[in-house]
C-alpha cells in the first residue's frame, strides 16, 4: 500500500478530488471524540469555534443563516445578489442580533461579513456598508468567479484605502498556489481556492478551467509553507464539499475552513420559499452564474456571455444547525483515528491513500452517496 502526505499526494500522479483519496488510520490516545479541539483561526485573529463557512449565493446566505450558524461558532458570508439597501438592511439584522445577545455565555457573537464585487457599482456597495456601520464590520468578501485578476488586485487595494486597512479580506476565487500568492501578496487576509467544484457550478464543462478542489489546497499549502509572510494568509477551501469527510480531507491537506453551499442549501435558514413538488417539500439551489440568476438580478445574460452555474431544487432539510453539527461531529472523530487533538495536529499526522473504483463504492454505506 502506497502512502502519501498531503505535500506528497499531488505529485502521486494525477491531481487528487475528495472521492479520489481516503485518509489511513493511525495509532490513537485519544479516549473520547469529545476531546479534540475543532477551534479553527482565520486572517490574523478571527477564531471559528467549527471551521465551516457557508457561502455567498442567494439561496443559501442572508442575516438568518449568518445568524444561525454564526450563534454556534461558524460563519456565515451575506450574498451581494441583492441592492444595496437591502443588503445593509441583512448586515444590520446580524448587528442588532449581537446586541441583543450581548453577555449571554451559551451564544456567540455572530460575524458581520458582507459580500462584495468589483467595479464602479460595488465600490459604492461598499462604501455605502462601510460608511454605514465601519468597525461593525468584521470582514468583507470580495466575490469574484477569478480572482487571480488585476481587478481582484485593485478592489482590495480600494477596500483597504476605504477602510483605513481596519477589516480583514477574504478574497476569490483562485485554484493555484500561484493565485494564493497573488492574493496573499495583494493584501488579503484568507483565500477562497477552488473553482469550478462547486454542485451547481459549471465552468469546467463550459470553459474546460478548473482544478480539483482538494489538489488546489494542497498547491496553496505548498506556497503558504514556502513564504513566512503567507504564515497568517488563511487557506478556505471552496467547491465540492458533500460530505463531513470532504471538510476533514479539506483540513488535512492544508486548509484553514471550508466555504460550503450545497450542504447549507434546503435549510429553514437559507433564503427563499419552501415550495411542495410531487408532493416533496423543497427549496431552490441556484449558482450565481446560472441563467436564472441573471434574469433575476441583470436582466438576462449579457451577449456574447454563456451560463456557468445551473438551478435545481432541493429537499427541505431542517435547521442549519443540524449540519453543523453532523460535520463537526464528524471531524471530532476523523480526529481520533488521526491520533490529533486539533486542527494543527490533524494535517500533520494525517496520510492519504488513492483509491480504485471499487474501493470508492465500499466507501459508501447504502444509501449515502450523493
Amino acid at each position: 500500500m502506497k502512502i502519501y502526505t498531503s505535500l506528497t499526494l499531488n505529485e502521486s500522479g494525477e491531481p487528487p478530488s475528495f472521492d479520489d483519496v481516503m485518509l489511513v488510520p493511525r495509532y490513537s490516545t485519544i479516549k473520547s471524540r469529545l476531546d479534540p479541539n475543532i477551534q479553527a483561526t482565520i486572517g490574523s485573529d478571527t477564531t471559528l469555534e467549527m471551521p465551516i463557512i457557508s457561502s455567498p449565493m442567494d439561496t443559501v446566505t442572508g442575516s438568518d443563516m449568518a445568524i444561525s450558524i454564526g450563534s454556534r461558532g461558524a460563519m456565515g458570508v451575506l450574498h451581494r445578489f441583492m441592492s444595496v439597501k437591502e443588503q445593509s438592511d441583512e448586515v444590520m439584522k446580524i448587528i442588532e442580533f449581537n446586541r441583543k445577545s450581548e453577555g449571554n455565555p451559551t451564544c456567540s457573537k455572530a460575524p458581520v461579513v458582507p459580500a462584495i464585487g468589483v467595479g464602479r457599482p460595488e465600490r459604492e456597495r461598499f462604501k455605502y456598508l462601510y460608511d454605514e456601520y465601519g468597525s461593525l464590520l468584521d470582514w468583507v468578501a470580495i466575490d469574484i468567479a477569478n480572482g487571480h485578476s488585476e481587478h481582484m488586485r485593485e478592489m482590495i487595494d480600494w477596500v483597504r484605502n476605504m477602510s483605513d486597512d481596519s477589516l480583514q479580506i477574504l478574497a476569490g476565487n483562485v485554484a493555484t498556489g500561484e493565485g494564493f500568492a497573488f492574493l496573499a501578496d495583494s493584501g488579503a487576509n484568507a483565500v477562497r481556492v477552488g473553482i469550478g467544484g462547486g454542485s451547481i457550478c459549471k465552468t469546467r464543462i463550459m470553459t474546460g478551467f478548473g482544478v480539483p478542489t482538494l489538489a488546489s489546497v494542497i498547491d496553496c499549502r505548498k506556497t503558504k509553507e514556502s513564504n513566512f509572510n503567507y504564515k497568517n494568509v488563511s487557506i478556505i477551501a471552496d467547491g465540492g464539499i458533500k460530505y463531513p469527510a470532504d471538510l476533514v480531507k479539506s483540513l488535512a491537506a492544508g486548509a484553514d475552513a471550508v466555504i460550503a453551499g450545497r450542504i447549507f442549501a434546503g435549510t429553514l435558514e437559507s433564503p427563499g420559499e419552501i415550495v411542495t413538488i410531487n408532493g416533496k417539500r423543497m427549496k431552490v439551489y441556484r449558482g450565481m452564474a446560472s441563467k436564472e440568476v441573471q434574469d433575476d438580478r441583470r436582466g438576462g445574460l449579457r451577449p456574447g456571455t454563456c451560463a456557468e452555474g445551473v438551478s435545481a431544487h432541493v429537499p427541505l432539510k431542517g435547521k442549519a444547525y443540524y449540519i453543523l453539527e453532523e460535520f463537526c461531529g464528524g471531524l471530532r472523530s476523523a480526529m481520533t483515528y488521526a491520533n490529533a487533538r486539533s486542527i494543527t495536529e490533524l494535517r500533520e499526522n494525517s496520510l492519504f491513500i488513492r483509491l480504485t473504483s471499487s474501493a470508492i463504492e465500499e466507501s459508501h454505506a447504502f444509501g449515502t452517496k450523493q
